[in-house]
């Protein structure tokens, strides 16, 4: 029982880190966007096709484990053998991978911005 009970405050702290994680990757793509030329940005994100291919796969991942996420909890909520689910850390888990998932994506384009961002 108190495994169970670390296991979830473990991850509500790791959720609350990841939340900053984001909250300021975000923030820095978005003072950096001020600063990009505009068509160089245009130019090189149409000939780099990993930053697409690599974004894509992230936000995939993070919506499967979003939709599995909501699957399990529909499954607990309604079902009588939703409990079951309970004790293999299932919601956890797909929890964890969403957010694993969505800060890769984040970074994937904090990099790709930051690398050509003019120096004014």
């Amino acid at each position: 029982m108190q495994l169970t009970e670390f296991f979830k405050i473990f991850l509500e702290v790791y959720t609350a880190g990841a939340a900053f994680v984001l909250i300021f990757l975000i923030g820095q793509i978005i003072y950096m966007m001020h600063r990009v030329d505009k068509s160089l940005f245009k130019a090189k994100l149409f000939l780099n096709e990993s930053i697409m291919q690599r974004t894509w796969t992230f936000i995939s991942i993070a919506g499967a484990a979003f939709a599995v996420n909501t699957l399990i909890k529909f499954t607990v909520t309604i079902t009588a053998w939703g409990k079951a689910l309970e004790n293999f850390y299932l919601f956890e888990i797909t929890q964890f991978i969403f957010i694993i998932s969505f800060i890769m994506a984040v970074y994937n384009w904090y990099v790709f911005i930051g690398s050509f961002v003019s120096k004014r």
